[in-house]
């Protein structure tokens, strides 16, 4: 495995780790790698081309994409919460910003509401 890809993949585990933890940023991903937060904004902004925050975001709200298709939490709420999103609102607009639908459409089309 190339250690770009290796490297993300180390992201990608301590982003799953913190991720309901809502204050989730570049000081304390950089800490969990072990590395400074400019070299995290630039490592993430050349291996991606985005920023850790944006990066971040992706992965919530992909998790919560694979939450609500697996009826994991039977809410929004709870879903929201679970991929640390303190604000509902929030996340749904951010989720049918990414995904072009909202996250209770998702719940009814897989049978879960």
């Amino acid at each position: 495995m190339p250690e770009g890809k290796r490297w993300l993949a180390r992201l990608d585990l301590s982003i799953r780790e913190g991720m309901t933890d809502g204050g989730l940023n570049n000081k304390t991903l950089a800490s969990c790698l072990g590395i400074s937060e400019r070299h995290l904004i630039r490592r993430v902004k050349q291996l991606t081309g985005l920023s850790p925050q944006q990066y971040i975001r992706q992965h919530r709200l992909q998790q919560a994409m694979e939450y609500l298709e697996q009826g994991t939490y039977r809410t929004v709420k709870e879903t929201a919460a679970a991929v640390g999103y303190a604000n509902a609102g929030y996340f749904i607009s951010q989720f049918e910003h990414q995904f072009g639908k909202r996250p209770l459409d998702v719940l009814r089309e897989w049978g879960w509401r």
